[in-house]
């Protein structure tokens, strides 16, 4: 994060219109935290300019004085953010509309620019590698639960299982996967 974002930061409490200092040095790191995590372009903007509205509604809350407190402040925000994201489906945009944030459309280059700094065409690569991995039962549940949104129980139907068995053969994919992404993750970053 850019020097300077706690007092930025500090200022906005008072000075609403410093906020534009405080928005310009975290974005593309947020962009980039966001966007392999939702698998979406889009939805990482959102989350972003959700975060951002959050923050600003909340400058006051924060009691910090050095940059890489502030960086996990505006952080905490996000992960709150990606978390009633994740836990709801989609992003609430209540705060962005009380502040009358305009969002403007996301070019072609802009979102080439957005995968790519987030790594979506490796993390792409990544999960369907994992998703080869899989034993055929949770691959075929995994399939029918999350590509094709079907409820457990007709998982279980499809699949000739209890539901709890279905429920068991999704988690267990789900989990092989995030560990297939962590652990090529760290070896991409290990020396």
């Amino acid at each position: 994060m850019a020097h300077g974002l706690a007092s930025s930061l500090t200022r906005a409490r008072r000075e609403p219109s410093a906020v534009g200092g405080f928005y310009a040095a975290p974005c593309r790191e947020l962009l980039a935290f966001l966007a392999p995590r939702t698998f979406d372009v889009e939805v990482a903007r959102d989350l972003t300019a959700e975060t951002f509205a959050q923050a600003f509604e909340h400058r006051r809350r924060f009691r910090g004085s050095t940059d890489a407190e502030a960086s996990g402040w505006l952080f905490g925000i996000a992960r709150h953010q990606l978390s009633r994201y994740a836990r709801k489906g989609v992003v609430e945009r209540k705060a962005i509309e009380r502040l009358s944030i305009q969002l403007p459309a996301v070019s072609e280059e802009d979102y080439g620019r957005i995968a790519e700094l987030a790594g979506l065409a490796q993390l792409r690569d990544r999960v369907a590698a994992g998703f080869g991995e899989l034993s055929d039962d949770q691959r075929d549940a995994l399939r029918l639960r999350v590509i094709d949104e079907r409820p457990y129980a007709e998982v279980a139907l499809t699949l000739g299982i209890s539901e709890q068995t279905a429920r068991a053969r999704v988690s267990r994919a789900l989990r092989s996967l995030a560990d297939a992404i962590d652990m090529t993750s760290a070896a991409e970053v290990t020396p």
